[in-house]
């Protein structure tokens, strides 16, 4: 499927607005060069998976992500981390990630000490 995007997976969710204005303005800047590959290598062919993951690692790596943390996945888990840090609904994360279980989602909702303390606090307070 050269010049075809080819997803590994089914999107269920809203295209998100920010991603698509900010890769319409890299098309806008981009070299014109006749590819039809969004990210091309320097040759000007598609970027391979290998070649895709140093590229990610190089910036995972400048932006100071630990070194276990400098893959593509990682940025499903942040948005998981946001979603829940924003006290946003469980099944609305579970849809936002593309989930069909919420036991898949779960898996990406990792609670500290601090914030299971807080919320029985909180809850406590409510009740008393």
């Amino acid at each position: 499927m050269i010049g075809q995007v080819q997803p590994l997976y089914q999107h269920r969710g809203q295209p998100l607005l920010d991603e698509v204005n900010a890769l319409r303005a890299w098309l806008r800047t981009r070299p014109v060069d006749g590819s039809d590959f969004l990210f091309t290598s320097q040759k000007g062919g598609r970027l391979s998976r290998s070649q895709f993951f140093r590229v990610f690692q190089a910036h995972a790596e400048a932006a100071g992500l630990p070194a276990g943390k400098r893959h593509p996945h990682c940025l499903k888990h942040s948005l998981a981390s946001h979603l829940v840090a924003g006290n946003v609904n469980l099944a609305l994360i579970r849809q936002a990630l593309g989930h069909r279980s919420i036991t898949s989602t779960m898996q990406y909702v990792g609670t500290s000490d601090a914030q299971a303390a807080e919320a029985a606090q909180a809850a406590l307070m409510r009740l008393y």
